[in-house]
């Protein structure tokens, strides 16, 4: 009698447990070879667009269109743009590795943001406070410039 209770135990205890646990036994193994492709192919993006340098800025009221009528038009030609409006990412680039380096940021610290791709690396860096600094505290634009300029390695001249 009691293995009897024992048995019923482990069925109506066991069989719901490995109803609920046989999607996640198919699920990780799949989810982690995508991650895994996704990772490859990011890996080849970094590769194919080495040299690429990116302005990321998203459609925050108070800058975006600072940033569209004033800063935009006077950056080099070499200098991609990424937006982000909402969630929803407005590049030239596939959105899919645009979506991936933007995960991967090691310095984000809000927008706007750069990105270099270097020797197969994203190199990153927040330009949040000093973009600041000239919306909120009329500082000149010239200076936000360069500091672009030096980190993309575009402007030899600017000290």
């Amino acid at each position: 009698m009691r293995k009897l209770k024992d048995i019923l135990r482990i069925v109506i205890i066991g069989i719901p447990l490995l109803a609920l646990s046989i999607p996640m036994i198919i699920f990780i193994p799949i989810k982690s070879f995508y991650r895994k492709k996704i990772k490859e192919k990011y890996a080849e993006f970094l590769i194919q667009n080495d040299g690429k340098n990116f302005f990321c800025y998203n459609n925050r009221k108070n800058s975006k269109k600072y940033i569209e009528e004033k800063i935009l038009p006077n950056l080099p030609k070499e200098i991609d743009i990424v937006y982000l409006n909402g969630k929803k990412i407005e590049s030239d680039y596939t959105t899919e590795f645009i979506s991936e380096a933007l995960y991967n940021l090691k310095n984000y610290n809000r927008f706007p943001h750069l990105i270099k791709i270097r020797n197969g690396q994203l190199i990153d860096k927040s330009i949040n406070n000093p973009f600041y600094n000239i919306l909120n505290l009329n500082k000149p634009k010239s200076a936000f410039l360069g500091q672009i300029n030096r980190f993309f390695n575009l402007d030899k001249n600017v000290v």
